[in-house]
């Protein structure tokens, strides 16, 4: 994925093309946008992301993008590439992507929680991953930036990738253009929770759209574009669980940690005009 040029020094990074999205924010907070569920958890089945309900692209969030992007590639051992909505010209399309929740989500640091857990049978909670990454700046010494992986606790499954890696992971240098003292003011730590619940097509509602396709995808071996589907990953922050990327064998790694879950389905109006526009809205 592009990194965002940051406000402070636009138009110094070099080699880049600058994404910014100027668009004003669309974002209007209402009781219904929330995902910090600790009051009414376990009723809660389904989200969506509105193409109109985001946040403007950053710096800060294309340096998540790229830490995420490092990761997928050396879980999967290729070279694939994350992609937001700006970059496939989507931002400004009207779109719906739905998303079928699991029943429960624990957060285990500290004490915090988000989705309550209802009284289930658990299995054995399954080993997180630490992946230790160096990011260096346009000039100076890198900063370590750690991205803790869970597996998703609501899942029926648990990807293999969870007993096959070892539990401790140090990835090569990831490169960004951003001088130190940006870089010294990030986010170091992440906590991710990945699960492959989401529909095979989970992207389909974007399809009639043409987005240019992922040129990696056409050239990856079939194991690596059966990893993509359903992928979905969520980055806790606090007590929330958001949506940070999407994926399937289509349109590849998709980006979506700036746009704003909301509960629930649209309106049956909307729904009707996105029918008659022949757009799925599955899961």
């Amino acid at each position: 994925m592009l990194f965002i040029d940051a406000l402070s020094r636009s138009g110094t990074l070099p080699n880049k093309t600058n994404v910014i999205n100027k668009e004003k924010l669309r974002y209007n907070r209402s009781s219904k946008d929330s995902v910090d569920l600790s009051s009414a958890a376990n009723e809660v089945k389904e989200i969506h992301l509105d193409s109109r309900q985001k946040f403007p692209l950053s710096a800060s969030s294309s340096i998540f993008a790229n830490l995420i992007e490092h990761i997928i590639n050396h879980i999967f051992d290729t070279h694939l590439t994350v992609l937001s909505p700006e970059e496939l010209n989507l931002d400004n399309k009207d779109w719906q992507l739905y998303l079928q929740v699991p029943p429960s989500i624990a957060i285990k640091e500290n004490t915090n929680s988000s989705y309550q857990e209802p009284a289930i049978q658990k299995r054995p909670q399954t080993k997180q991953l630490t992946f230790r990454i160096p990011v260096k700046p346009h000039y100076g010494n890198p900063v370590e930036m750690t991205v803790l992986l869970s597996a998703h606790r609501g899942s029926p499954d648990v990807p293999t990738l969870f007993s096959s890696l070892p539990k401790e992971n140090t990835l090569a240098i990831l490169k960004t253009p951003y001088l130190p003292e940006f870089l010294a003011q990030q986010i170091t730590h992440y906590h991710v929770f990945l699960d492959q619940d989401g529909e095979e097509d989970q992207l389909a509602p974007l399809y009639p759209y043409n987005v240019a396709a992922n040129d990696h995808l056409k050239s990856i071996p079939e194991e690596v574009a059966k990893n993509l589907l359903g992928l979905r990953l969520w980055r806790a922050k606090g007590n929330i669980l958001q949506p940070a990327l999407l994926a399937d064998a289509k349109i590849g790694l998709l980006f979506v940690g700036h746009y704003q879950p909301i509960i629930g389905k649209v309106g049956n109006q909307e729904e009707q005009r996105l029918k008659e526009k022949n757009l799925s809205i599955k899961a």
